[in-house]
């Protein structure tokens, strides 16, 4: 697979698992902080199926930007993976858990494109 394969592939794996991890923790209320209650909230999170798929998806995402770094230089890949996972991670979250998003953060996003296409390049 060539760098923007592979690149892709974990972003897409990333993106999903931040997805589904957002759906696991509003299907089990939250993780609240409070030592009372830690052990029984992260057992609820430790059987949620959401949320254990997120942690798979994390996993071959990890395996997969391990082999990102073996070939390419960090300074090139990261800001290209941040930014698109970023992006993507936006729209899953408008399309799939349907949260706002305000036009400043848009144009957030549109800023970061033009980042993208001149780290991608150079």
């Amino acid at each position: 697979m060539s760098f923007f394969q592979l690149l892709l592939t974990s972003v897409v794996f990333n993106v999903t698992a931040n997805i589904l991890l957002k759906k696991g923790v509003l299907a089990i209320g939250g993780i609240s902080g409070q030592k009372a209650k830690l052990v029984s909230e992260l057992t609820k999170a430790a059987f949620n199926s959401f949320i254990l798929i997120g942690l798979v998806l994390y996993g071959f995402s990890f395996i997969i930007w391990l082999r990102v770094l073996t070939f390419n230089d960090l300074s090139r890949a990261y800001p290209i993976f941040a930014t698109i996972v970023f992006i993507l991670t936006t729209l899953g979250s408008i399309i799939f858990l349907k949260e706002n998003v305000s036009a400043l953060r848009i144009l957030g996003i549109i800023i970061m494109l033009v980042g993208i296409f001149i780290a991608a390049r150079y």
